[in-house]
Protein backbone atom coordinates (compact mmCIF):
# COMPACT_ATOMS: atom_id res chain seq x y z
CA UNK A 1 0.00 0.00 0.00
CA UNK A 2 2.75 2.38 0.88
CA UNK A 3 4.14 2.00 -2.89
CA UNK A 4 0.78 3.57 -4.56
CA UNK A 5 0.73 6.60 -6.34
CA UNK A 6 -0.78 9.78 -4.26
CA UNK A 7 -3.40 10.89 -6.43
CA UNK A 8 -4.87 14.12 -5.61
CA UNK A 9 -8.84 15.27 -5.73
CA UNK A 10 -7.81 17.34 -8.98
CA UNK A 11 -5.80 14.29 -10.61
CA UNK A 12 -9.63 12.14 -9.68
CA UNK A 13 -12.23 14.55 -11.17
CA UNK A 14 -9.33 14.15 -14.41
CA UNK A 15 -9.36 11.03 -14.68
CA UNK A 16 -13.34 10.73 -14.15
CA UNK A 17 -13.22 13.77 -16.91
CA UNK A 18 -10.89 11.24 -19.46
CA UNK A 19 -8.24 14.16 -19.28
CA UNK A 20 -5.46 11.85 -17.92
CA UNK A 21 -2.70 10.81 -20.00
CA UNK A 22 -2.72 7.35 -20.67
CA UNK A 23 0.05 5.99 -18.76
CA UNK A 24 -1.34 8.45 -15.53
CA UNK A 25 -4.20 6.62 -16.00
CA UNK A 26 -3.35 3.64 -15.70
CA UNK A 27 -1.59 4.67 -12.31
CA UNK A 28 -5.00 5.51 -10.88
CA UNK A 29 -7.03 2.76 -12.27
CA UNK A 30 -4.08 0.68 -10.07
CA UNK A 31 -4.74 2.73 -6.99
CA UNK A 32 -8.22 2.54 -7.13
CA UNK A 33 -7.87 -1.32 -7.34
CA UNK A 34 -6.23 -1.02 -4.04
CA UNK A 35 -7.01 1.41 -2.35
CA UNK A 36 -10.85 1.57 -1.27
CA UNK A 37 -11.27 4.97 0.19
CA UNK A 38 -9.77 6.27 -2.68
CA UNK A 39 -12.58 4.15 -4.56
CA UNK A 40 -15.24 5.70 -2.63
CA UNK A 41 -14.19 8.89 -3.09
CA UNK A 42 -13.72 8.78 -7.25
CA UNK A 43 -17.54 7.01 -6.64
CA UNK A 44 -18.41 10.37 -4.93
CA UNK A 45 -17.10 12.97 -7.19
CA UNK A 46 -18.44 10.62 -10.00
CA UNK A 47 -22.21 10.97 -8.62
CA UNK A 48 -21.88 14.67 -7.66
CA UNK A 49 -20.87 14.95 -11.54
CA UNK A 50 -23.78 12.74 -12.69
CA UNK A 51 -26.44 14.35 -10.31
CA UNK A 52 -25.23 18.37 -11.86
CA UNK A 53 -25.16 16.60 -15.36
CA UNK A 54 -29.39 15.95 -14.47
CA UNK A 55 -30.37 18.44 -12.31
CA UNK A 56 -28.46 21.74 -14.23
CA UNK A 57 -28.07 19.91 -17.85
CA UNK A 58 -31.59 21.67 -18.62
CA UNK A 59 -29.74 24.67 -18.83
CA UNK A 60 -28.07 24.95 -22.34
CA UNK A 61 -31.16 24.77 -23.31
CA UNK A 62 -32.98 27.25 -21.84
CA UNK A 63 -32.71 31.11 -23.43
CA UNK A 64 -31.80 33.62 -21.78
CA UNK A 65 -34.41 36.18 -20.23
CA UNK A 66 -35.60 38.75 -22.51
CA UNK A 67 -34.67 41.27 -20.22
CA UNK A 68 -30.73 40.48 -19.55
CA UNK A 69 -31.00 40.38 -23.59
CA UNK A 70 -32.50 43.80 -23.86
CA UNK A 71 -30.40 44.85 -21.87
CA UNK A 72 -27.38 44.41 -23.57
CA UNK A 73 -29.54 45.43 -27.10
CA UNK A 74 -30.30 48.95 -25.20
CA UNK A 75 -27.03 49.61 -26.81
CA UNK A 76 -26.27 51.73 -29.85
CA UNK A 77 -24.62 50.68 -32.55
CA UNK A 78 -20.91 50.98 -32.03
CA UNK A 79 -19.05 53.97 -33.77
CA UNK A 80 -15.61 53.90 -33.48
CA UNK A 81 -15.17 55.96 -30.33
CA UNK A 82 -17.80 53.77 -28.28
CA UNK A 83 -16.34 50.43 -29.06
CA UNK A 84 -15.01 50.20 -25.48
CA UNK A 85 -18.05 51.64 -23.62
CA UNK A 86 -19.88 48.67 -25.77
CA UNK A 87 -17.33 46.12 -24.91
CA UNK A 88 -17.67 47.27 -21.52
CA UNK A 89 -21.36 46.95 -21.45
CA UNK A 90 -20.96 43.45 -22.88
CA UNK A 91 -18.80 42.37 -20.38
CA UNK A 92 -21.23 43.77 -18.03
CA UNK A 93 -24.10 41.58 -19.40
CA UNK A 94 -22.25 38.85 -18.95
CA UNK A 95 -21.06 39.06 -15.45
CA UNK A 96 -24.53 39.52 -15.12
CA UNK A 97 -25.03 36.07 -16.71
CA UNK A 98 -22.49 34.49 -14.29
CA UNK A 99 -23.71 35.90 -11.06
CA UNK A 100 -26.86 35.14 -11.75
CA UNK A 101 -27.26 31.60 -13.35
CA UNK A 102 -26.49 29.66 -10.27
CA UNK A 103 -29.80 31.11 -8.47
CA UNK A 104 -31.76 30.47 -11.45
CA UNK A 105 -30.71 27.10 -12.00
CA UNK A 106 -31.92 26.41 -8.76
CA UNK A 107 -35.16 28.07 -9.10
CA UNK A 108 -36.13 26.35 -12.29
CA UNK A 109 -34.32 22.96 -10.85
CA UNK A 110 -34.29 22.82 -6.99
CA UNK A 111 -35.97 19.72 -5.91
CA UNK A 112 -39.31 20.28 -5.07
CA UNK A 113 -40.53 18.47 -2.09
CA UNK A 114 -43.93 17.23 -3.65
CA UNK A 115 -43.32 14.40 -1.60
CA UNK A 116 -45.96 12.25 -4.22
CA UNK A 117 -43.86 9.97 -5.43
CA UNK A 118 -41.81 9.62 -2.31
CA UNK A 119 -44.75 8.84 -0.43
CA UNK A 120 -45.69 6.05 -3.05
CA UNK A 121 -42.34 4.81 -2.88
CA UNK A 122 -42.19 4.34 0.74
CA UNK A 123 -46.02 2.85 0.62
CA UNK A 124 -45.04 0.28 -1.80
CA UNK A 125 -42.34 -1.08 0.48
CA UNK A 126 -44.11 -1.17 3.65
CA UNK A 127 -44.10 -4.05 5.36
CA UNK A 128 -42.53 -6.13 2.98
CA UNK A 129 -40.82 -8.74 4.82
CA UNK A 130 -39.79 -10.97 1.23
CA UNK A 131 -38.58 -10.55 -2.30
CA UNK A 132 -41.15 -11.94 -4.65
CA UNK A 133 -39.60 -13.89 -7.89
CA UNK A 134 -38.61 -11.75 -10.81
CA UNK A 135 -41.34 -11.71 -12.88
CA UNK A 136 -39.72 -14.88 -15.43
CA UNK A 137 -36.07 -15.49 -13.95
CA UNK A 138 -34.32 -13.78 -16.37
CA UNK A 139 -33.03 -10.17 -16.58
CA UNK A 140 -34.63 -9.70 -19.92
CA UNK A 141 -37.95 -10.38 -18.70
CA UNK A 142 -37.36 -7.82 -16.08
CA UNK A 143 -36.21 -5.43 -18.44
CA UNK A 144 -39.07 -6.27 -20.62
CA UNK A 145 -41.56 -6.11 -17.40
CA UNK A 146 -39.86 -2.53 -16.71
CA UNK A 147 -40.08 -1.05 -19.93
CA UNK A 148 -43.40 -1.70 -20.11
CA UNK A 149 -44.73 -0.81 -17.07
CA UNK A 150 -42.96 3.12 -17.52
CA UNK A 151 -43.17 3.09 -20.93
CA UNK A 152 -39.69 4.36 -21.25
CA UNK A 153 -36.46 2.43 -22.57
CA UNK A 154 -34.82 0.83 -19.14
CA UNK A 155 -32.83 -1.89 -17.76
CA UNK A 156 -32.53 -3.52 -14.72
CA UNK A 157 -29.70 -2.22 -12.97
CA UNK A 158 -26.58 -4.24 -11.76
CA UNK A 159 -26.08 -3.77 -8.30
CA UNK A 160 -23.19 -5.93 -7.44
CA UNK A 161 -20.15 -4.03 -7.40
CA UNK A 162 -21.99 -3.11 -4.03
CA UNK A 163 -22.61 -6.61 -2.82
CA UNK A 164 -26.42 -6.05 -4.06
CA UNK A 165 -28.51 -8.74 -5.38
CA UNK A 166 -31.56 -8.72 -7.60
CA UNK A 167 -34.37 -10.27 -5.65
CA UNK A 168 -37.61 -9.22 -7.43
CA UNK A 169 -39.59 -7.13 -8.93
CA UNK A 170 -43.62 -5.35 -8.58
CA UNK A 171 -45.36 -3.61 -10.81
CA UNK A 172 -48.33 -1.06 -9.95
CA UNK A 173 -49.74 -0.40 -13.45
CA UNK A 174 -47.41 2.69 -14.72
CA UNK A 175 -44.97 1.92 -11.85
CA UNK A 176 -42.38 -0.62 -10.96
CA UNK A 177 -40.28 -1.52 -7.81
CA UNK A 178 -37.34 -3.37 -8.04
CA UNK A 179 -36.30 -5.01 -4.94
CA UNK A 180 -32.67 -6.07 -3.82
CA UNK A 181 -31.11 -7.53 -0.89
CA UNK A 182 -27.80 -6.40 0.56
CA UNK A 183 -24.39 -8.00 1.75
CA UNK A 184 -26.11 -8.50 5.32
CA UNK A 185 -29.77 -9.23 3.98
CA UNK A 186 -30.75 -5.79 4.41
CA UNK A 187 -33.67 -4.43 1.99
CA UNK A 188 -32.86 -1.99 -0.86
CA UNK A 189 -35.72 -0.77 -2.92
CA UNK A 190 -36.10 1.38 -6.42
CA UNK A 191 -39.23 2.64 -6.94
CA UNK A 192 -38.93 4.02 -10.95
CA UNK A 193 -42.04 5.82 -12.78
CA UNK A 194 -42.61 8.56 -15.70
CA UNK A 195 -41.52 11.81 -14.17
CA UNK A 196 -43.44 14.64 -14.63
CA UNK A 197 -40.89 16.61 -16.82
CA UNK A 198 -38.61 18.39 -13.99
CA UNK A 199 -35.32 17.73 -12.79
CA UNK A 200 -35.03 16.49 -9.42
CA UNK A 201 -32.37 15.53 -6.75
CA UNK A 202 -31.94 15.31 -2.85
CA UNK A 203 -31.09 12.52 -0.35
CA UNK A 204 -32.49 12.76 3.13
CA UNK A 205 -34.15 10.70 5.78
CA UNK A 206 -38.11 9.31 6.09
CA UNK A 207 -39.47 6.48 7.51
CA UNK A 208 -36.36 5.67 9.58
CA UNK A 209 -35.13 4.71 5.62
CA UNK A 210 -31.97 6.91 3.73
CA UNK A 211 -34.23 8.16 0.62
CA UNK A 212 -32.71 9.55 -2.55
CA UNK A 213 -35.12 11.06 -5.44
CA UNK A 214 -33.29 10.99 -8.77
CA UNK A 215 -35.57 12.43 -12.03
CA UNK A 216 -34.81 14.06 -14.78
CA UNK A 217 -37.17 14.77 -17.92
CA UNK A 218 -38.38 10.69 -18.68
CA UNK A 219 -38.44 9.07 -15.32
CA UNK A 220 -38.91 9.78 -11.71
CA UNK A 221 -36.80 7.20 -9.23
CA UNK A 222 -36.92 6.47 -5.61
CA UNK A 223 -34.21 4.62 -3.92
CA UNK A 224 -34.54 3.41 -0.25
CA UNK A 225 -32.94 1.54 2.05
CA UNK A 226 -31.14 1.25 5.53
CA UNK A 227 -27.81 2.45 4.30
CA UNK A 228 -25.08 5.54 4.93
CA UNK A 229 -25.44 8.92 3.50
CA UNK A 230 -22.54 7.75 1.66
CA UNK A 231 -23.44 4.08 0.20
CA UNK A 232 -26.62 5.87 -0.83
CA UNK A 233 -24.76 8.29 -2.95
CA UNK A 234 -22.73 5.27 -4.54
CA UNK A 235 -26.12 3.48 -4.89
CA UNK A 236 -27.68 6.00 -6.45
CA UNK A 237 -25.42 6.46 -9.40
CA UNK A 238 -25.22 2.62 -10.15
CA UNK A 239 -28.56 2.68 -9.85
CA UNK A 240 -29.62 5.48 -12.12
CA UNK A 241 -26.86 4.87 -14.68
CA UNK A 242 -28.03 1.39 -14.86
CA UNK A 243 -31.60 1.88 -15.44
CA UNK A 244 -30.59 4.76 -18.60
CA UNK A 245 -27.82 3.25 -20.11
Amino acid sequence: MNDLPIISDEELHAYIDGALEAERARAVEQALDNNPALAERAASFQADKTMFKTVYGPLKDRPLPPHWLARVQQQQQPQPQSRNRLRFAYAVAAALLVAAVTPLAWRYYAPTMNADVVEAALDARQGMEACPAPTDGSKTGNDLALRQAVASNLHTPDLSRMGYRLCGMHLYGKAAEILYRGPQDQLFTLYVRRSDGSARFDQFERRGLRVCIWQDDQISTVMAGDVSASAMQQLATLSYTGLTS
